[in-house]
């Protein structure tokens, strides 16, 4: 990937797709960050204008790919944002560059439970495409507009499928925290997630955590308050502060991992 950057960036947001998600969706968030921060949203293979490679079937293998799409010079700084399985990707990424040096000023997650949670669900990636889809459509773990258009949901359905299984197979294994900030958000009426387990993420940094509750289901991201709250959450950060020693906003409250969380409502 070519970075190209303006005399007035000083901070890159990285954006990772939820399952079967391409990049597209995530350009609409350069009208939801603050001057000077560069949207670029990340297209795995065999989604969105990808869709002709073939596959990942692997979370190292993704974290890999989200790595070299980086390109090489990391020195100046960014933050990973991802939602839902893009928030696994982005968490595996953070640990992986933290080993690496070159770690995230922010690790930015949404719709996605803590990897050390246990599922919110039964399996389905082993399902037939029927009861794969019905299972999706239950939990709302698919768009509406995919929904309404069952051809254009066939297309997506191999990168979906891949996607959740790396989901369903996770298993966490690691014993020391990120040494990042991490920035959690989540809707009310999300039926993939629940405030105990986006709490959990706290026990994942020994930096701080904060989570914002938003009105909405699992996607929100189009939704007036996600985007003041992104927006609040990147300013934060600010051109001219150390990201690494962010002071809670003013709607935080400490919790034991000097967490915080808000409510958008």
């Amino acid at each position: 990937m070519t970075q190209v950057f303006s005399a007035r960036t000083w901070l890159t947001l990285y954006c990772l797709p939820h399952a079967g998600g391409g990049a597209r969706p995530y350009h609409r968030l350069e009208a939801a960050v603050p001057r000077g921060v560069r949207v670029v949203p990340l297209e795995l293979p065999g989604h969105g204008t990808r869709l002709r490679e073939p596959l990942l079937r692997e979370i190292g293998q993704v974290v890999t790919e989200v790595i070299r799409l980086m390109g090489e010079d990391r020195s100046r700084p960014f933050a990973l944002f991802g939602h839902s399985f893009g928030g696994l990707v982005g968490y595996e990424t953070t640990r992986r560059l933290g080993r690496l040096g070159t770690p995230p000023e922010l690790l930015l997650v949404s719709g996605r439970t803590s990897p050390v949670w246990p599922l919110s669900h039964e399996p389905l990636h082993r399902l037939p495409d029927p009861l794969f889809m019905a299972g999706l459509s239950r939990m709302g773990g698919i768009p509406q507009a995919l929904l309404a258009s069952p051809s254009v949901l066939q297309v997506y359905l191999p990168s979906l499928r891949a996607d959740l299984r790396m989901v369903e197979t996770y298993a966490h294994t690691h014993s020391e925290p990120l040494d990042v900030p991490i920035a959690a958000f989540a809707g009310l009426q999300d039926r993939l997630t629940d405030p105990a387990g986006m709490e959990a993420w706290a026990s994942l940094t020994e930096r701080s955590f904060d989570l914002t509750l938003l009105r909405g289901g699992h996607f929100f991201l189009d939704e007036p308050e996600f985007r003041t709250a992104l927006e609040a959450r990147l300013g934060r950060i600010g051109p001219q502060t150390d990201p690494v020693t962010t002071e809670p906003g003013p709607t935080a409250g400490p919790n034991r991992h000097g967490a915080g969380w808000s409510s958008a409502e």
